[in-house]
């Protein structure tokens, strides 16, 4: 599983890539957006460390995504955890994450659905 690793290293050639999700050509997704407001990996991704191949857990539809949107503290997380891809919501994640929404200055007034304030 290794080898085309080891051989773009020992000869110097660009690793090729495999996409896993994809999304439609009009869609804009912005990693660092969701990092610096506390979203971590494994909210979307799953635990990648006990992916053997890599393989998309969730649908990234517009349902899963305003799933999210519409109640963000579910999902918040401190910026320490966010690569913590063994981070589980815990018991008072309601009082978290609304903690959480404050510090992140997230307003949650419509605007987090509302995609014609997306902006890239």
């Amino acid at each position: 599983m290794l080898a085309p690793v080891r051989q773009s290293y020992t000869q110097n050639i660009p690793l090729h890539w495999t996409r896993v999700g994809r999304l439609p050509g009009y869609v804009y997704f912005n990693h660092a957006v969701h990092v610096r407001n506390g979203v971590g990996c494994s909210s979307c991704h799953g635990d990648m460390t006990k992916m053997q191949m890599t393989y998309q857990p969730h649908a990234f539809s517009m349902a899963f995504c305003l799933s999210c949107h519409s109640n963000p503290q579910q999902n918040l997380r401190s910026q320490n955890e966010i690569y913590d891809m063994n981070w589980q919501p815990p018991a008072d994640q309601d009082k978290r994450g609304t903690e959480l929404l404050a510090q992140y200055h997230i307003n949650t007034s419509g605007l987090l659905t509302d995609c014609s304030t997306c902006h890239r």
